[in-house]
């Protein structure tokens, strides 16, 4: 197929903006993508279709051009849905690189150019066109007849005679005709994440292996199929379908994403009036309701600062939607100032632990993709009731902020793991923890690096043994004499004497901050 025989199809009313002395270009299988450099997961020939959501500037139009031109796609089509027509710097970029460019009306889906150029590629398979066609049309029947995903990837893995799975980067088995366990998961992620080129053969324990293709691309958070075998020693047509299968997966999640689009306006609604100064109690409970939520369930709040974190993905709200939507479909997400909230209806106080166990599973498998990007997360406990709402998001926040003194580049933490006084030192500024810290610790520190000394680690061991010297001097290998000797120091060095329940309190709380 050319792109050509595309573009003079007049029911999809396409239009050529650039490109037109490349039009005879032949088309391999289509690719849908948001990635504004989309290159490592381009192999060449490819229809790519983009909803433009990538760009943010002329800049990233030249990017995206430069990229899908170093891959030798065979044309792109954008779609008019984000800018109601396409930007002329895009236009003006493809004709720089020579890149063929295609307007796709906002009446007529990427659904439609996808099948349609399935269909097509189907009917120029060279040998066995009958079985082709068949196997082509039972997959796009898979999406048709309401069968989804688990249809989708089934039919695809019987036909084919190769065992499949839809994964997300966070872990999470979207669909499966293969035998995984969580092993195999986390080996297959981090090959995905970290690949320098895909498709890419990983290897599993055993002489096990399996290709993996990307699916609709959006960079840290994003779906992938992981199929068994080397994709280079498959049989042609495995190796074209498969492409074919990840366009129709690419589609159907777009088509999912509406319903996290619907929740995103009730977060957007809901959280800020949350966290606003003014709350009217009625007005929130009518908003709730409105959500089809009720203002007396259980709730938990997430809140999420992202580090480090470029382009047009908003990567916080994709992990949540990804991770937690799915198990709690009534889900609400919202940008606040520079943080990303979430409020989870868990329904009962009983399921709200599945919420951080969710969001650590991707954490630790996102971790190693991460490089000097991080994610820090707070998760506060059940609130019963909308009246509640408010404190749970303080809460969450305020763990969150024991979350950024870990080392994890993705860092959770829970109310429910924090002692008391990690929460008050969580809530207090950075500022003001750092000055308390100087003030009560400083000239320690200050000795113990000009002196080679060890003055704050025994005063740490000693407040831990609740003030035992012998317990202290056993753990220290020293004696007692001379672990009275260092305290003598620190008391000196702090002004605080040990024998004082508050004093100790001060020691205690500046050794915490970190």
């Amino acid at each position: 197929m050319r792109v050509r025989d595309l573009v003079d199809k007049p029911e999809l009313a396409l239009t050529v903006l650039a490109g037109e002395e490349s039009l005879d270009r032949p088309i391999r299988w289509v690719y849908t993508t948001d990635l504004l450099d989309p290159g490592r997961y381009l192999s060449g020939g490819e229809l790519v279709l983009t909803g433009l959501i990538w760009r943010r500037g002329p800049e990233d139009s030249e990017t995206f051009a430069a990229a899908v031109a170093a891959a030798d796609v065979a044309a792109v089509a954008a779609g008019d849905a984000v800018y109601g027509e396409i930007p002329l710097d895009l236009v003006e970029a493809c004709r720089r690189h020579g890149v063929t460019l295609i307007e796709v009306p906002i009446d007529i889906s990427f659904a439609t150019v996808t099948e349609d150029v399935s269909r097509r590629l189907a009917e120029e398979s060279g040998s066995g066109i009958a079985g082709v066609l068949s196997k082509r049309r039972r997959l796009v029947n898979a999406i048709a007849e309401g069968d989804g995903l688990e249809g989708l990837v089934r039919v695809w893995s019987q036909d084919n005679d190769i065992p499949c799975a839809l994964l997300s980067t966070s872990g999470r088995q979207i669909a499966s005709a293969a035998a995984l366990d969580e092993s195999d998961v986390d080996t297959l992620v981090r090959a995905f994440l970290t690949a320098q080129q895909v498709p890419a053969v990983v290897r599993l324990s055993g002489d096990r292996r399996m290709s993996v293709f990307p699916v609709g691309a959006r960079g840290l958070v994003g779906w992938f199929l992981a199929c068994e075998g080397a994709h280079d020693q498959w049989p042609r047509e495995a190796r074209e379908s498969v492409m074919e299968l990840a366009s129709l997966a690419g589609v159907e999640r777009s088509r999912t994403e509406e319903g996290s689009r619907a929740r995103h306006r009730f977060g957007d609604q809901i959280i800020p009036l949350v966290t606003s100064a003014v709350r009217d109690p009625v007005e929130l409970a009518a908003r709730l309701r409105a959500a089809d939520l009720e203002p007396e369930a259980a709730f938990v709040a997430v809140v999420v600062s992202a580090h480090g974190m470029t382009g047009p993905v908003d990567v916080p709200r994709a992990l949540l939607d990804e991770q937690l939507g799915p198990v709690f479909p009534s889900l609400m997400v919202a940008r606040v100032g520079s943080e990303t909230v979430a409020l989870i209806p868990v329904g009962s106080a009983a399921h709200a632990p599945s919420v951080a166990r969710l969001l650590r599973g991707a954490g630790d498998r996102l971790e190693r993709a991460m490089g000097r990007r991080r994610l820090v997360i707070g998760v506060s406990g059940p609130a019963q009731g909308s009246v509640a709402l408010r404190g749970a998001i303080d809460e969450a926040r305020h763990v969150r902020g024991l979350a950024e003194l870990r080392p994890a580049r993705v860092a959770v933490a829970t109310a429910d793991e924090v002692d008391s006084h990690m929460l008050l030192i969580a809530s207090v500024p950075d500022d003001v923890r750092e000055t308390f810290r100087t003030r009560v610790l400083g000239p320690v520190l200050r000795y113990d690096s000009s002196h080679n000394s060890e003055l704050v680690s025994t005063l740490q061991v000693f407040l831990d043994c609740s003030g035992s010297w012998q317990r202290t001097a056993e753990l220290l290998h020293v004696h007692v004499n001379t672990l009275r000797y260092r305290m003598q120091r620190v008391e000196e060095l702090t002004g605080r004497s040990l024998s004082s329940l508050e004093d100790r309190v001060d020691l205690f709380l500046a050794l915490r901050i970190r």
